[in-house]
């Protein structure tokens, strides 16, 4: 399977390296982008016509794939997934502590466009809460942990399109560096069961 990992803010895609040795050794193709400017300061939109372009360099326009999204990755995901016909050959993504409902450390005052369309209620999550139709196809999994600092509240991670699960992982950062979550993913993108 071929699985795009898309990092955060703040981040670069190595961020995703562990994770990505993880699924490597599970005998899954992976590719982790750099989404920059890493700040967001251009927009959800803009990060996800960057991601649409480094899909379609690495993969062609056709090739099937699962994305895995950590936090504002998550929410990227979902944007190139809704807006930008992503939709069409994604079977699955995992958005991984994203604020689907908004978070409100995201009124903290950082002069980021992407940052602010991360608030709760933001015209962005809003318009794709709107545009939805296109999702009927692609598997959505919400993953989260109540111990959750940077996503406020916790539950903002909550995603009623998805199958939601909540793990109890230390910290936002730490949840891609759970064994628990890499397996999770590892067994369900294959077509298994999810674990209990």
């Amino acid at each position: 399977m071929k699985l795009v990992l898309v990092h955060g803010i703040f981040n670069t895609g190595h961020v995703m390296a562990w994770m990505k040795k993880r699924f490597e050794q599970q005998g899954h193709e992976c590719f982790n982008p750099t989404i920059a400017p890493f700040d967001g300061r251009h927009g959800i939109e803009y990060a996800a016509s960057v991601l649409k372009s480094a899909i379609d360099q690495r993969f062609g326009n056709h090739a099937e794939i699962v994305l895995v999204g950590f936090s504002m990755g998550g929410i990227v995901a979902r944007y190139y997934l809704q807006m930008l016909g992503g939709a069409e050959r994604t079977r699955s993504l995992y958005s991984i502590s994203s604020p689907h409902n908004g978070s409100y450390l995201a009124y903290l005052p950082y002069p980021s466009k992407g940052v602010k369309q991360l608030r709760p209620n933001s015209a962005l999550l809003q318009v794709l809460d709107r545009h939805v139709d296109g999702l009927s196809k692609v598997q959505l999994y919400s993953f989260r942990t109540p111990m959750d600092l940077t996503i406020v509240p916790s539950r903002s991670s909550h995603w009623p399109l998805a199958s939601n699960k909540v793990f109890m992982v230390p910290l936002h950062l730490s949840m891609i560096f759970s064994r628990r979550i890499v397996d999770e993913i590892s067994v369900s993108a294959m077509g298994y069961p999810s674990l209990p």
